[in-house]
């Protein structure tokens, strides 16, 4: 009887130091990050956006539509609206130094905006697969990691949709056409004026009020989205908790686009439209060559291309399981 109860001594002995040395294990792993030397860390990562443009300043012409007041002033796009999207996708983590980690992902994105103005609306949708590469500054305190990260994006488009809707001369029977216009006028004893001012060969005489076409097939769409991105956020256990700034460094529209084969070739097929023709002077500049924009089209200087920033707030897990990882 006394080898039987030597031995549930040993055996409890045994099963209390293990349970101590596991839970202290465990408590460790799960507490502090510090056991991810040398590791790789794989998760998955999901989140909300907040897209925009830069700037709507040329936005109306790039649409074929110049705005101004009454003192013949070019007044355009206010403003466009942020849009919100999502992300998804997965992420890796390795320690490089000290505090010092690497992070990038592989993720899919939505980025856009909105647009009512002037009795115009646009809609825009980009979706990107996007790599973002990141240092991550890991500042701990007890249980939380605080997080400042910086660094690198590209994306490629992969599918997108923009709407456009005019809805001048909406109200009348027959509805009322924009003028084709290179200057805005105004002829007081007449009681005639124009100052909206539309370049027909952006959308095509029949579909102008309404148009929809792929964000990334029309010409002069930049599908290579990339610029950098900083960041901040915390981590707890397996989580992380990320606010991303992105800024492109590539335009979302270019402005300096060649559209002349739009004046020559989708208008007027393969010949050219002769001087005499009174509709000479709404396809052809004072060098009776064709135009290449809209703002040639206009007689105004170009603005400055537009580009995408978008605010992220992303959610990631990662598998660490109880060694906080992969060995290298």
């Amino acid at each position: 009887m006394k080898y039987k109860r030597y031995i549930s001594i040993i055996l409890f002995a045994l099963i209390f130091v293990s349970s101590v040395n596991a839970q202290r294990y465990l408590d460790n792993a799960i507490r502090r990050p510090d056991d991810n030397r040398n590791k790789v860390r794989l998760g998955l990562r999901a989140g909300v956006n907040i897209s925009d443009l830069t700037s709507a300043t040329g936005l109306d012409i790039w649409n074929g539509l110049a705005f101004f007041d009454i003192d013949k002033n070019y007044i355009g796009f206010t403003d466009t609206r942020s849009k919100l999207g999502y992300n998804f996708g997965l992420t890796a983590q390795a320690k490089i130094w000290n505090r010092w980690y690497a992070q990038a992902s592989l993720i899919y994105t939505t980025k856009g905006y909105e647009l009512k103005s002037q009795d115009v609306e646009i809609n825009a949708v980009a979706n990107y697969v996007q790599l973002p590469i990141e240092m991550i500054y890991k500042y701990p305190i007890k249980e939380v990691d605080l997080l400042v990260s910086g660094g690198l994006f590209l994306g490629v488009g992969v599918y997108g949709m923009t709407n456009f809707h005019d809805h001048y001369g909406e109200g009348g029977l027959p509805r009322k056409f924009h003028d084709p216009l290179q200057k805005p006028y105004i002829n007081e004893e007449l009681g005639v004026y124009n100052l909206i001012g539309c370049d027909h060969t952006v959308h095509g005489a029949g579909v102008y009020w309404a148009d929809e076409d792929d964000t990334f097939l029309s010409d002069g769409t930049y599908r290579i989205d990339g610029g950098i991105q900083v960041g901040l956020g915390f981590e707890y256990k397996s989580f992380q908790f990320m606010f991303n700034y992105q800024y492109s460094l590539t335009y979302l529209y270019n402005y300096d686009y060649d559209f002349s084969n739009r004046y020559v070739e989708r208008v007027h097929g393969d010949n050219p439209i002769s001087p005499t023709d009174p509709k000479y002077n709404l396809y052809y500049n004072d060098k009776g060559e064709p135009y290449r924009t809209s703002w040639e089209y206009f007689g105004m200087d170009k603005m400055t291309s537009p580009r995408h920033h978008t605010l992220m707030f992303t959610v990631s897990f990662f598998f660490d399981k109880f060694k906080h990882g992969m060995k290298l």
